[in-house]
């Protein structure tokens, strides 16, 4: 498996990834799907995600949400028109397929990715007519075990497919941030050794950049235009979501996060380079120092800033003899010492 996933089509380079995931915030509205594609993209986004599905292939009929879950269903025509509106936007639209038929829709727009949910990661005959198309896959692991998500690694990788993803899930809506144990992070990039990312439920963004700082290379969350259209459609995602302007400070922060991060091990910066004599102490006379006297914490002090001699060479100079009277307030110098 690749541990990289900046050569994917589309894939930003050296930050982490957004992906903005409208779902069913639209409520089977098409024009609302695309309102909210337009603004994900026009903030940040760099995936903006859907889900395609038939109920009918999708829930028991006798499931009480049945009928709530049918009404957001895009149809195919939708779908493929969001699809041609996003590319000629330049918006990168993506999809969660729930079953083979709405896969097969899918493909016919050539999407630079497909994405799991974290209900079917034990799918395997999903998971595998997906790796068939030969995309990049992103499958979530919420409510999976260790042993799990190693038994979906391994059908994956017996695909042959290379280009993988597994984004660390917690399947609560909301999820407690006591829930969240961001430090799968980098557990699981340790132990799958494929690029790991986060899908985030919880309420608010404190969560979304812990993940990025945590080194997730991809940050999915549910989308919205308004929180407020949970009073509307209240069986979709909208307390989770974040909105257009939340987005927008998530990708200046993820743009940030390469040159934040920088390099190790330390070097001394341009910008510390004058504090070094600045904003450090050198050594003084605390009072008249005669000469043949010796120097000790007593007749000296440190002060900011460094003339000669810096407080990190006292050691060197400690009861050391001075050559010659020194006044008060005067910086210690090795020509002070005969040195």
């Amino acid at each position: 498996m690749r541990k990289d996933c900046e050569n994917w089509p589309g894939w930003p380079q050296k930050r982490p990834a957004i992906i903005a995931e409208v779902g069913i915030n639209h409520g089977g509205d098409e024009n609302l799907a695309w309102e909210m594609i337009q603004a994900a993209h026009e903030n940040g986004a760099d995936f903006i995600k859907l889900q395609t599905y038939s109920t009918e292939r999708f829930f028991h009929p006798d499931l009480p949400y049945y009928s709530s879950t049918k009404s957001m269903e895009l149809s195919p025509e939708s779908t493929a028109q969001l699809f041609k509106k996003a590319k000629s936007i330049g918006a990168q639209l993506i999809s969660t397929p729930f079953d083979t038929d709405s896969l097969e829709l899918l493909e016919t727009f050539a999407p630079p990715l497909y994405k799991v949910a974290s209900m079917d990661n034990d799918n395997y005959p999903l998971i595998k007519s997906i790796c068939d198309k030969s995309r990049p896959l992103i499958i979530s692991c919420g409510m999976a075990n260790i042993e799990e998500i190693q038994n979906v690694l391994d059908v994956v990788k017996n695909t042959g497919n290379d280009k993988l993803i597994l984004l660390h899930c917690v399947s609560d809506y909301p999820a407690d941030p006591a829930s969240l144990n961001l430090n799968m992070i980098p557990y699981l990039s340790n132990l799958a050794n494929v690029p790991i990312g986060f899908s985030d439920h919880a309420i608010g963004m404190h969560s979304a950049y812990l993940a990025a700082s945590l080194g997730a290379v991809v940050v999915e969350k549910h989308f919205t235009t308004d929180r407020n259209l949970e009073s509307k459609i209240p069986d979709a995602d909208h307390e989770i979501s974040f909105e257009p302007s939340e987005l927008k400070n998530l990708r200046a922060f993820c743009e940030a996060i390469p040159t934040m991060k920088g390099v190790a091990p330390r070097k001394i910066l341009k910008g510390e380079t004058s504090g070094r004599q600045n904003f450090r102490r050198g050594i003084f006379a605390n009072r008249n120092i005669d000469a043949g006297e010796t120097l000790t914490l007593e007749n000296t002090i440190f002060l900011r800033p460094v003339s000669e001699i810096p407080a990190g060479r006292w050691d060197e100079i400690e009861d050391k003899k001075v050559v010659h009277s020194i006044s008060a307030m005067q910086p210690i110098k090795f020509s002070d010492l005969g040195l």
